[in-house]
């Protein structure tokens, strides 16, 4: 015999339903706006909340596609000014948030923090994601990026993907293990400061489902491990494809102590460069230099 609540409870334990649409924010600068074609989709991977997409092209047929991975801390709106400046120079544009994170699907339970109860949830949603939606091939391959948290991510992924297809990784600006601050609630008078800090937090006062702010201690943990995972590595690993590059951008005024465990980082992924990054606001003519770059390797 059913109980009234029991639809809700059957709905309830159903993975989550990603956001796939979002308002444009009042008095928003045109540089932060959707690029002309943008559209949002939603998509599961098997047993995973809906993962959050977003796709566009340029005018002219694509000679790759880049796929960006949101970083836990934003929304992916705040990588608009970074995929525009991608379309500008010819290149197809995705951005992914995995489950828990953004507008994407929530877990069971999520309740209003950032959560995750595996890292390997946020990889196997992407690398899915590239094989059933994104599809690359030969006359357009891909180069995935990640920021921040999502740039661990990235870098995981250039060692398990097998797809010839996907050309490269950029990870920006990655985390560098230690303890993560767990963060406050979203509030409106109370940007964060940072260049995507504060472009998020536009977008989230227009947006109050974009809201999450507060990481859980079961994300903070399973990112360590995340980290460690990678940072544990003894040797240059090959993983995926041989012949795949992988670029490491850390700010250049970062402290010397983080540009020594970047360094570290990327020692043990095979094919791994490290260089400087100028900041958010060019990142998306970095990614453009380093396409450029690894397109002659495509067959």
């Amino acid at each position: 015999m059913c109980l009234a609540g029991c639809d809700k409870i059957e709905q309830a334990v159903q993975p989550g339903k990603a956001s796939t649409e979002s308002a444009i924010p009042p008095g928003l600068s045109p540089q932060y706006f959707p690029p002309q074609g943008f559209v949002w989709g939603a998509y599961r991977p098997q047993g995973l909340p809906e993962v959050r997409y977003g796709v566009a092209s340029p005018p002219v047929n694509p000679r790759a596609q880049v796929l960006i991975l949101a970083d836990a801390t934003y929304p992916a709106e705040v990588y608009f000014q970074t995929a525009q400046q991608l379309l500008d120079a010819g290149y197809g544009v995705w951005l992914l948030e995995v489950p828990g994170q953004g507008g994407a699907g929530r877990y069971l339970l999520q309740g209003d923090t950032i959560f995750a109860p595996d890292y390997h949830d946020a990889q196997s949603a992407a690398r899915l994601f590239i094989t059933d939606i994104v599809k690359p091939n030969p006359s357009k391959p891909l180069v995935v990026v990640g920021t921040g948290y999502s740039a661990i991510h990235s870098l995981a992924l250039s060692l398990t993907m097998k797809d010839p297809d996907v050309l490269g990784y950029v990870a920006y600006d990655p985390y560098l293990g230690g303890p993560i601050a767990r963060g406050g609630v979203w509030h409106a008078n109370e940007p964060p400061g940072t260049y995507w800090g504060d472009i998020a937090q536009t977008w989230q006062g227009a947006n109050p489902g974009l809201r999450l702010r507060v990481k859980s201690d079961v994300w903070q943990k399973q990112m360590a491990k995340a980290f460690e995972a990678l940072d544990g590595l003894h040797m240059p690993s090959i993983g995926g494809q041989a012949s795949a590059s992988v670029l490491l951008l850390e700010p250049k005024v970062g402290l010397t102590a983080d540009a020594n465990a970047a360094s570290r980082l990327c020692s043990h992924v095979a094919h791994c460069v490290m260089a400087p990054g100028d900041g958010p606001q060019g990142l998306g003519t970095a990614v453009a230099s380093f396409v450029d770059e690894v397109l002659p390797k495509a067959k």
